[in-house]
């Protein structure tokens, strides 16, 4: 991190409070990638499956992103 910037696309060199509001923002575009599966109705059971994958993910990474997040700022101010 140069003058405590974040540095660009690279996901693995951004820090856990950048990697939490990536995620935040890609919350949306999969309920609507999730959403146009399921209207689609290529395989309904298979639709609903990756759209509940995708949730369920989402919701973990949100969770793990925020501790870890929390963790590294208690860590700086110390």
């Amino acid at each position: 991190m140069k003058n405590g910037r974040d540095g660009g696309f690279n996901y693995w060199k951004l820090s856990y409070r950048k990697k939490f509001i990536r995620t935040l923002w890609m919350i949306p575009v999969a309920i609507f990638l999730s959403i146009q599966m399921i209207v689609m109705d290529i395989q309904s059971n298979f639709s609903v499956f990756l759209f509940v994958l995708f949730i369920v993910t989402f919701i973990v990474q949100l969770i793990y992103t925020y501790i870890k997040w929390k963790s590294e700022t208690q860590i700086n101010v110390r």
